[in-house]
This record gives structure tokens, sequence and C-alpha cells, in this order.
């Protein structure tokens, strides 16, 4: 028999399928960005500190994300024996004038009693600042396979991270809900919503946007970029409809950061161009002080994950203005990575920046415009 008319019905029914699946998506107005928050000049002179969040509580720990709730920061990350083991935990440490002992707060035993579905691991865990005063947590499960089946788990708190609620499974796919990702921090929406960056390695790696009511209804789904060579973006909005994301690249050399803009609060993005920035396959962070310039968080190399720098810089031009680690010695045992930045701005204008440091601690470091201006 020819497999034709059963090829062209199956590929027929998907459309259909996924057709009406978009149908129950609620129809809305655009979304709106909230403005950048201008932060000014401290005048207190240069400040630069720097804390280890953990001490090897466990043989890893990796991909940190710092949120600021209430004036204090928060940092989660993943730990275990190694990424993907069935041991890994997502822990969580707070601020209040030293980083308090970490804590489990989430591991695969707890998502699978929750959620009632078997777990095999979970990663990747992210915080988002709700406007009205919640910590939400965002992290990734996978039940078969690798991460390219992962689905989105979320919790919240509403006691600055003290107590956590029972994970639910957001629904962001409507085949099998698997292969969504998430990595980088949210943008808040006017409406009380956030536009969350995520990303897909399920036949093929590219990135998308989840747009999110405060209640966690998925209102929208945007692609940002399609093939098998972008993933993992970071987001920040220039304004209330314009906003640039810049991606991890994964393809062929040589490696740069790629770039795309949106000027319709992200309802469409345009094509990714590559960047003069160097990347190695690895994550970035970027924010907007609201000062005229951006920052952004990367490791500024073809090859390896041994330097992390911050650029300044616009849409189209970046400088290296700092370079955080740095680890030149080529006849140690193993290679050193200070790699995946998370950053964001606190009330007072303080820049705080937390990354994996050799794939077994978390770091964080505290800075000021003042002392980013220093040669």
């Amino acid at each position: 028999m020819n497999p034709a008319p059963k090829i062209t019905l199956t590929i027929a029914s998907a459309a259909v399928f996924f057709g009406c699946w978009m149908l129950l998506i609620p129809v809305r107005q655009l979304p709106v960005y909230l403005p950048p928050a201008v932060i000014p000049a401290q005048q207190k002179g240069p400040v630069f500190d720097a804390h280890w969040v953990s001490n090897n509580e466990t043989n890893e720990a990796h991909s940190a994300s710092i949120a600021i709730t209430d004036g204090k920061p928060v940092v989660v990350w993943y730990g275990g024996t190694e990424e993907g083991h069935r041991d890994v935990a997502i822990f969580s440490s707070s601020f209040d004038g030293k980083w308090s002992s970490p804590r489990v707060i989430a591991d695969r035993n707890s998502t699978e009693q929750a959620l009632g579905r078997y777990i095999r691991k979970v990663g990747n865990p992210n915080l988002y600042s709700w406007p009205d005063g919640r910590l939400g947590l965002y992290y990734v499960s996978v039940s078969i396979g690798g991460w390219a089946a992962s689905s989105i788990n979320y919790m919240e708190s509403f006691d600055q991270g003290i107590q956590w609620t029972s994970p639910i499974r957001l629904v962001s796919s409507p085949f099998l809900n698997i292969s969504t990702l998430v990595r980088t921090e949210g943008l808040p929406l006017s409406d009380g919503g956030v536009q969350l960056p995520v990303y897909h390695e399920f036949l093929g790696k590219f990135s998308e946007t989840l747009t999110l009511s405060s209640d966690l209804t998925v209102m929208d789904k945007v692609r940002i970029s399609r093939g098998k060579h972008s993933l993992q973006p970071a987001i920040t909005n220039l304004d209330e409809s314009s906003a640039i994301g810049l991606l991890r690249y994964s393809g062929d050399p040589p490696g740069r950061v790629l770039s795309v803009l949106s000027k319709d609060a992200g309802a469409h993005w345009s094509n990714p161009v590559r960047t003069e920035l160097p990347n190695p396959n690895s994550a970035v962070s970027i924010i907007n002080p609201g000062n005229g310039y951006l920052l952004l968080a990367l490791n500024d190399l073809e090859d390896g994950r041994h330097r992390l720098s911050l650029a300044m810089g616009s849409a189209n031009e970046w400088t290296i203005v700092k370079v955080l680690e740095e680890e030149t010695a080529t006849n140690l045992d193993h290679e050193y990575e200070f790699s995946y930045p998370s950053m964001t701005i606190g009330p007072d204008g303080f820049i705080h920046l937390v990354y994996t440091w050799n794939q077994k601690r978390i770091k964080h470091l505290r800075f000021n415009r003042e002392w980013l201006e220093l040669p």
C-alpha cells in the first residue's frame, strides 16, 4: 500500500490538533512591557564584593538563578553527583548579611509525588519576582529520555523563599507537553503577567517565549528562532515595546552570540544575526540598568568556559569592560569553568550576579555602576 495517503492524513491530523490547541489560548491585546526602572548613580564610590553561596555541599553545583524579593536576594541552583543524576535536587539560599545554609526545596521524589507521574531527573531552576510580592520558581523535569523531553514545573513562595507551594506542571505544548526548557529570567508585563524565555531541544534547538498571566494561564507562545543552533534566550526590554534577545549558539564555528530584536513587545522577532561577541556554546545573561546602556555577562571565548566577563553596550555594539574570572593555566588536570551567569538589579541600584564556579560551587558578586565605570 502506498504510504503517502497515511503520511498526508497524519500531517493533516496533527495540524488540526495544533490549530485546535492554539484556539484554546485566550485572545487578548498585545502585551506591553513595564518600562525599565531608572537607577540613579549612588555617589557612594565604587563598590564590589564577592561571596560563596554554596560550599561544596554536593559534588556538582550548577545553573544558578537570582532574584530580589522584598529587598532580599534569593538564589536557586541544582546540585548532586552530576548533571542528570537521580540524586540532583534544587537548592535555595537567601542573603541577609550573609548567605543562609543551602536547603533542598525540590527534587525528583517531591516532584513525582506532587505531579503523580514518574520523574527521572530535575534541573535548570529559574526565579521570577512577581510585582505583587510572590516569588516564583520554574524548573524542568524529565520522565523519559534526556533534556529534550523536559517539561516546566512551577512553585511559588509568599515569604521570600522560606516556604514553597507544591509544584504544578505547566502545559506549554500540545504534543505530549515535552521539550520546553527554561533557563533565563522573565520580563514583567503591564497587566501583571510575565513573558518567559524558553527553548526547545527536540528535533532542533530553537528559542521561544511563553506569555503567562499572573495565574499562570498560557496567553501566548511566540517563536524567536528556528533551526538547530540557538537556545537559552536572554531577553531584556529597552522600553514599553522594544526588546533585545541574545541567544546561546550551538552551531558551526565561529561561535558567536546571536541577537534578535522586537519592536512590538515580543509579538514578533527579527531573524537572528551573529554579533561580534564570541560564544563557546554557553549561556549568557542580560539586564537593562536603565542608564542608557545594557549589561551582558558571558564567556567571551570561542572555546572553553574558563573566562567570565561583563560587556556594556547597545543592541549592535558591545565592549568588554570587566573580566570577572579567568584561568589561563594549561597544565591543570581539569578544565576550569565560570559559566551560566544570572543577573538582576536591586531596588538600591546594586547589580547582583551569580554563576557556576568550576562546576563545584555557586558564587555571588555585588557591584554598582561606579565600579563598572572604573578603568
